[in-house]
């Protein structure tokens, strides 16, 4: 695997907000930002931020669908 050495951005095919897809960018020093078609304003966060709530999320559905088929 290389380190990304340039910014690497790609357009969601599905994802949108308000109508507009989302562009998501790669950037050096494992960032990940993210904005709007056609707006200037970019958030951004890093790789690890995402991580970590991709994983806390996850371990939340989980428990809620555990919770949920243990019930009467």
């Amino acid at each position: 695997m290389t380190t990304l050495q340039r910014i690497v951005r790609r357009e969601c095919g599905r994802a949108t907000d308000g109508g507009r897809p989302i562009i998501v960018s790669l950037e050096p020093g494992d960032v990940i930002g993210f904005r709007l078609k056609g707006c200037r304003r970019t958030y951004r966060t890093t790789v690890q931020a995402c991580y970590s709530l991709a994983v806390k999320l996850q371990l939340a559905d989980e428990r809620r669908e555990k919770r949920r088929r243990t019930r009467p």
